[in-house]
């Protein structure tokens, strides 16, 4: 009792210390973790290896017992030891606050968040689609990547031209270039049963070897941006005999970027580039595209501009997107490319069917039959030669995207069209009521 009477406050302050100079193991693992958490992109490079998210998973366990078990995993370091000590006689250290249990109760929750994320890794949510700027094309699928499609949760590709699915061999083919929105591209769907992906099938099994189909679609593009995707693919040596223009439900939206000044354009790209980062974050990609799709699937219909419920100025419709038509047009003439326009049918919140009634829709069809473009309706593809007006409902997962078996249905009857409009021009394909 004398000997402890006569220390100084620095030889008190080393009591709690040599009291707990136990194992250092558990802080070497501890150590351990923390590196398998920060450099886990370098053993995890791709898709194919998100299996071992396991790995950091298991570490940041790890790490929120140190936190907890503070004492055992690195009460051997005398800062620590002073700032957790509960002994009233040991003098705290600056800065001790930040390991009290409140500020440790807090990082274990955040902790908890991360288990979650590395989680999701497993199974390759954090794999979203990526996008960037590449010259005049504003946003594209960065190439030669592997990703999760973020509704069916299948693994997808974006091939070296940027064009979803993988390699295309059109080697003396006769190239169909699909070009669109969401529609073209699959939302919902996997690779293989896109509508591109369906017609290449169905042309394979009719005329094996004579075409090669390729999926230029990208969500939320408009007709400007689908002429900036031709120019890039046209500019890379990807010249189509013929371009199927998908009808796009995003018109009235990003379009007017393609005539902006750089200032905009940059400042566009700085958003996606954002975008990206966020879309790389699982957690993010399972809430905000998945849990909250069902809610922004209500709201489309407000969020759709000139499709059905949104409305427009006489400008957006009867002239600016006008425009937008004659621009593609003429872009595709003088190159010689033959387009055939599909309209896509959507959801009408004001008649409860499925139907081409929207402005921008009755704008896309009279512009194919002022300038004789072929011109296929989905609504009729998916009916077929019934007679009676048909529930087509059944092909649609939500107001405008088809399922499995809708895209499957399109891509075979776009399918019987195809040779007899690049072998001539079909009279039948040019009315409306084809």
């Amino acid at each position: 009792m004398l000997d402890t009477e006569l220390k100084t406050p620095e030889q008190q302050d080393m009591v709690p210390i040599r009291r707990q100079s136990a194992s250092r193991v558990p802080f070497y693992l501890l150590v351990l973790s923390i590196l398998l958490v920060v450099f886990n992109h370098v053993y995890i490079p791709n898709l194919h290896f998100d299996w071992l998210n396991v790995i950091p998973l298991l570490a940041t366990i790890y790490i929120g017992y140190a936190v907890v078990a503070l004492n055992k995993t690195c009460g051997h370091i005398g800062y620590v030891a002073r700032s957790i000590s509960e002994d009233e006689t040991v003098r705290k250290p600056f800065g001790s606050f930040l390991l009290s249990p409140y500020v440790r109760s807090m990082l274990v929750m955040l902790l908890l968040l991360v288990v979650a994320e590395f989680g999701l890794r497993c199974v390759s949510y954090n794999r979203a689609l990526l996008y960037e700027r590449q010259g005049d094309l504003l946003f594209t699928p960065v190439p030669n990547q592997e990703y999760v499609e973020k509704i069916s949760l299948t693994h997808s590709r974006i091939n070296d031209l940027g064009l979803r699915g993988g390699p295309v061999d059109t080697t003396g083919k006769q190239i169909v270039l699909c070009l669109g929105d969401s529609v073209t591209y699959g939302y919902g769907v996997d690779d293989n049963h896109t509508y591109p992906a369906e017609l290449q099938r169905a042309l394979d099994r009719a005329y094996p070897g004579r075409f090669a189909v390729l999926n230029g679609g990208v969500d939320a593009y408009p007709v400007p941006f689908m002429r900036q995707k031709f120019l890039y693919l046209w500019n890379r040596g990807v010249h189509p005999d013929v371009v199927i223009v998908g009808y796009s439900f995003n018109e009235g939206g990003l379009g007017h970027l393609v005539s902006g000044d750089a200032q905009l354009k940059d400042k566009f790209a700085a958003a996606v580039r954002f975008k990206n980062h966020v879309r790389s974050v699982a957690l993010y990609n399972l809430i905000v595209e998945n849990w909250a799709r069902a809610s922004y699937n209500r709201m489309k219909k407000y969020m759709v501009p000139g499709t059905n419920f949104k409305t427009l100025s006489k400008e957006d419709v009867e002239t600016r997107y006008q425009k937008s038509l004659q621009d593609f047009y003429d872009d595709l003439s003088a190159r010689h490319v033959k387009p055939v326009f599909l309209l896509f049918t959507g959801f009408d919140g004001r008649t409860g069917v499925y139907d081409e009634k929207g402005p921008f829709q009755i704008q896309f069809g009279e512009f194919a039959e002022q300038h004789g473009i072929p011109l296929l309706r989905s609504s009729q593809l998916l009916a077929g030669q019934s007679s009676v007006p048909a529930d087509i409902q059944k092909y649609f997962q939500d107001q405008c995207h088809m399922k499995e078996m809708g895209t499957q249905i399109v891509g075979e009857r776009v399918a019987g069209f195809l040779p007899s409009i690049l072998d001539k021009s079909s009279p039948a394909l040019v009315s409306g009521n084809q």
